[in-house]
C-alpha cells in the first residue's frame, strides 16, 4: 500500500500548488477592484467591509498578517471541497500526513471530480466518507490570504457571514499548532462566533437587526450541534459495546435515520460527518470560561492560548480537547 499512498500524497500535493498558484494569478489589489466599474454594487460594499473587519481584528490583537487585501473572483460555488473519512463502526478518522505541514483528518480538493474520485475510491474501501463545499480557508499564516467571491454571501447574512469568516480564517494565521485540527478549527470557530458578536455590535448597535439574526442564528446552530453531540455519544457507546458488528450496524443505521428527521438534515449523517462537526465544535464552553476569566479581552486570551505547544496534547489529533482548555482555565488568565 505504500506506494499506492505515496502517489496520492504527491497528486494532492500537486493539486493544491496548482490551485493556489490559480488563486494568486486571479487575485487583484481589493483598492483597485474598489474602483472599477465593471465590479457590481455589491461586492464594492462587502469588500469595503473588509477594511473595517481587519481593523478590528488588529485592535484586538489577531494580527492580519497582509491576508485580505486582494480580491479573487471566482468562476464556482466553493474554493475547495473538504473531504472527511472515518472507519465504520468507530469514529477514527483517516488521517493524511504531508511534509512540513503535519497531518490533518480532511483534504481540501480545488476540483470537485477529484473530491468525488477519492470519496469513491474510499467507500469502496470500507470508509464512511463526507465531502462539503467549503468557502474559505486559510494557509495558517505560511502565506497572504485573498477575500474570495465565495466568501460574500448573496443572502441577507452577507455582513454576519463575512466578519465570522475572515475572524475565523485570521485566527488561523496568528493560532496554530500542527497535528492539532480540533484544536485549530475550535478555538478558531469560538473566535469567529464572539469576535463577530462583538464586531456586529460595534458596528450596527446592539439593537440592530444584525445582531439579533447573528445571534439568533447562532443559538439555532448550537440547538442542532446539541443534537448532533447526542448522537455522536450514542453512536460512540454503541461502537465501545460487545455487541456483534452486524448488530452495531443496524443499530447505527436506525440512529442516523432518526437524527436525520429529528434534526431536519439535509442528508443523513455519518461518523464523517459527526466526525467533521466536532473538529470545529469541541471544548467551545472551555475556551468561553477562559475568555470570561480573561475578563472578555483578547489580547489576554490570546495569550493564555499561545502559551500552548505541541507538547500541550497527549496524542497527535486529539479530539476531546475541554481537558487542555480547562488546564488553562485552572490556570487562570494571564494579566496581560
Amino acid at each position: 500500500m505504500a506506494p499506492v499512498t505515496s502517489c496520492m500524497t504527491t497528486r494532492y500535493v500537486v493539486q493544491a500548488g496548482f490551485g493556489q498558484l490559480d488563486l494568486w494569478s486571479r487575485g487583484r489589489p481589493i483598492d483597485e477592484v474598489l474602483i472599477d466599474r465593471d465590479v457590481d454594487d455589491r461586492t464594492k460594499i462587502l469588500l469595503e467591509e473588509v477594511g473595517r473587519i481587519r481593523k478590528f481584528a488588529t485592535a484586538q490583537g489577531l494580527e492580519t498578517k497582509g491576508n485580505y487585501e486582494h480580491y479573487v473572483e471566482l468562476d464556482r460555488p466553493a474554493v475547495v471541497w473538504f473531504l472527511t473519512a472515518s472507519k465504520e463502526l468507530a469514529f477514527e478518522p483517516k488521517l493524511w500526513t504531508f511534509p512540513i505541514v503535519g497531518s490533518f483528518p480532511y483534504t481540501g480538493w480545488f476540483d470537485e471530480r477529484e473530491a468525488i474520485e477519492m470519496y469513491k475510491r474510499l467507500k469502496r474501501d470500507g470508509w464512511d466518507v463526507y465531502v462539503r463545499r467549503v468557502r474559505a480557508y486559510s494557509t495558517g499564516g505560511w502565506l497572504h490570504d485573498p477575500v474570495l467571491s465565495t466568501m460574500l454571501s448573496h443572502e441577507d447574512d452577507a455582513f454576519r457571514s463575512l466578519a465570522n469568516v475572515l475572524f475565523h480564517e485570521l485566527t488561523h494565521a496568528n493560532i496554530l499548532i500542527n497535528n492539532q485540527s480540533t484544536y485549530n478549527e475550535s478555538v478558531a470557530s469560538f473566535v469567529g462566533d464572539q469576535m463577530a458578536d462583538e464586531y456586529l455590535v460595534a458596528r450596527f448597535g446592539a439593537e440592530s437587526e444584525e445582531v439579533r439574526l447573528f445571534r439568533e442564528e447562532n443559538a439555532e446552530y448550537h440547538v442542532r450541534g446539541a443534537g448532533l453531540s447526542a448522537v455522536y455519544g450514542d453512536l460512540e457507546m454503541l461502537y465501545a459495546s460487545d455487541k456483534p458488528d452486524r448488530v452495531k450496524r443496524a443499530q447505527k443505521r436506525r440512529i442516523l435515520l432518526d437524527a436525520e428527521i429529528k434534526l431536519q438534515l439535509a442528508r443523513t449523517p455519518n461518523n464523517a460527518s459527526l466526525s467533521g462537526f466536532k473538529t470545529y465544535n469541541a471544548g467551545l464552553d472551555e475556551f468561553a470560561e477562559l475568555y470570561q476569566l480573561c475578563g472578555n479581552k483578547w489580547s489576554r486570551f490570546f495569550s493564555a492560548v499561545r502559551t500552548l505547544s505541541d507538547s500541550s496534547f497527549k496524542e497527535e489529533q486529539l479530539e476531546k480537547i475541554g481537558p487542555v482548555i480547562d488546564k488553562l482555565v485552572k490556570a487562570r488568565c494571564p494579566a496581560k
